[in-house]
């Protein structure tokens, strides 16, 4: 399930493609509340069609796509390391490609590290995928950010779907440009719905870094995902 032990130092995917960069998706992958092992392969990989789609469709558009291998699978508590991690590639994103702005797309745990991380300057939108979102985390930090979680009525792991909706209406009173798409049915792992969430994440972001110009609603915390043709 796991990769090979790699040194505990995180790590950046490469960019697939040239020519300047005008925009950055960092991808954010899930993991266990604890664990100070390497980062999960099977998380990683549940991101992988998503990182395809935004290539693709990003390529034109100067989208950077970058995915990031976390020193440890773990929050592991007051550590934070996802977290740490997340702050870490946020700021060696801007060394390469300097104040370029980011969206941050999370998933399950990931997802929690993206909105903490919102905050930072170069941050423009944050995606969650099934976040991990417990009672009681700040919001104040998405203000002035475009932000999207989608989740699954049906979730009902740790990163359950009662408390990304709780703080999705807490943070609507400071990012008035949110939507939360609610999937009916739809466990913490979305599989029969990738194709459909991948494009909607695309489109969030396209959008939010001015690429494209995608329907998307806003202000809405029980909006049903749409069907893709």
């Amino acid at each position: 399930m796991f990769r090979a032990q790699r040194p505990h130092t995180a790590q950046l995917t490469p960019w697939e493609g040239d020519g300047p960069v005008s925009g950055v998706a960092l991808l954010l992958p899930g993991g266990f509340l604890r664990s100070k092992r390497g980062p999960l392969r099977i998380a990683e990989l549940g991101l992988q069609g998503l990182a395809t789609e935004l290539t693709d469709r990003g390529r034109p558009h100067g989208l950077a796509v970058h995915l990031l291998h976390y020193r440890y699978s773990g929050w592991n508590g007051a550590d934070a390391d996802t977290e740490v991690d997340t702050r870490w590639a946020l700021d060696e994103l801007d060394r390469r490609y300097p104040g370029v702005p980011v969206v941050l797309i999370g998933n399950s745990l990931g997802g929690r590290a993206a909105f903490w991380c919102a905050g930072h300057p170069n941050v423009v939108g944050v995606a969650g995928l099934a976040p991990w979102l417990p009672t009681g985390d700040r919001v104040d930090q998405l203000a002035g950010r475009r932000v999207l979680i989608v989740h699954g009525t049906a979730d009902h792991s740790a990163a359950n779907a009662a408390q990304s909706l709780e703080y999705a209406l807490r943070a609507r009173e400071v990012s008035p440009d949110l939507a939360r798409y609610e999937v009916p049915g739809g466990s913490h792992y979305l599989v029969r719905q990738s194709a459909d969430i991948n494009a909607l994440i695309t489109d969030f972001t396209l959008t939010v870094l001015g690429a494209e110009a995608a329907p998307l609603a806003t202000g809405a915390v029980c909006t049903r995902l749409p069907a893709r043709a």
